[in-house]
């Protein structure tokens, strides 16, 4: 295993964990499938931003996307959201069971202008967690024999650090009243906003489909989603736990910082169907469909 690729598959492992830790769901599922005897593969992984400059900095999908560009991860498709004011690209490895990479961005200029100068307000103080150095150092990693944890912690903590000053309380629910995906990222950062179970790859009755998967996280307790997106036979369903609340950190109307709950993650579940590629074979759908994404962004809407 290159070190490249060991980088990359620590990394993943680091973030699910710190995830799990956060998102009960996420763990009592994993815990399911160890009792079960099922097996747990990720399918992809999502990420949200702003499509912002500022300082110099591109806030959008390239600050997420450069990592995964710089670990081989290689650009496969791209959709819009254009009632949602939304763009996305995921990203894939060649390495079979490393999960696909979907970053979003908010297109904030778009917004109504007061709503778009409260959010350019609100990261202007942006700071760098992992320099353009950073990055040229993980796209050298394979002329490594191994890479250094100090590199590792330094790309982790750019998603778990908010990288620019606590948000004012009252901008949040301003922002949240238009964009519930734009509060959202002000509050968390480039924090994961979910993971996702890949059903094809359970293996095991009950939950070797997606109907039973549900069935059997709900008399587990989980709370999930209402429906299942996606027509039986279709080339992909999802559905979702729903989104856990944590607290998070805001500048309060008279100045001093304090505390409010916000939703942060879901656990997402997908099943894969079968779909004619150029050459006529039947093969795994492996992209993503705009409706149905528009669908589980809504997972964390605070109401």
């Amino acid at each position: 295993m290159s070190a490249k690729i060991a980088f990359a598959a620590d990394l993943l492992a680091k973030m699910w964990n710190d995830y799990a830790a956060r998102v009960p769901y996420a763990k009592i599922y994993q815990d399911m499938l160890a009792e079960l005897g099922g097996t747990f593969v990720n399918d992809h992984m999502a990420f949200r931003t702003l499509a912002l400059r500022v300082n110099g900095h591109d806030l959008g999908i390239s600050i997420v996307k450069r990592i995964w560009d710089a670990l081989g991860f290689r650009e496969r498709g791209a959709i819009e959201f254009p009632d949602t004011h939304l763009f996305a690209r995921y990203v894939q490895h060649d390495e079979p069971d490393f999960p696909k990479i979907f970053i979003s961005e908010l297109k904030v200029d778009e917004l109504p202008a007061d709503i778009a100068a409260l959010i350019r307000q609100s990261v202007a103080s942006f700071r760098e967690v992992l320099t353009e150095k950073d990055i040229e150092a993980l796209q050298r990693l394979d002329s490594s024999p191994s890479y250094s944890a100090e590199l590792l912690e330094r790309t982790f903590a750019f998603f778990k650090t908010v990288p620019w000053d606590p948000v004012g309380e009252e901008v949040v629910t301003k922002v949240n009243n238009i964009s519930q995906y734009g509060a959202w990222v002000l509050l968390h950062g480039y924090n994961v906003n979910h993971f996702t179970g890949y059903v094809n790859r359970h293996g095991v009755e009950p939950i070797d489909d997606i109907e039973g998967l549900v069935g059997e996280l709900r008399r587990r307790g989980v709370p999930m989603k209402d429906e299942i997106e996606g027509a039986p036979g279709s080339k992909l369903r999802q559905t979702a736990t729903h989104a856990v609340r944590v607290p998070v950190t805001v500048r309060k109307a008279d100045g001093s910082l304090g505390q409010i709950e916000w939703t942060y993650a879901y656990m997402e579940f997908a099943q894969r169907g079968y779909v004619e590629n150029d050459e006529g074979k039947k093969v795994l759908f492996e992209g993503f469909l705009g409706p149905q994404a528009k669908q589980l962004f809504e997972m964390t809407r605070v109401r």
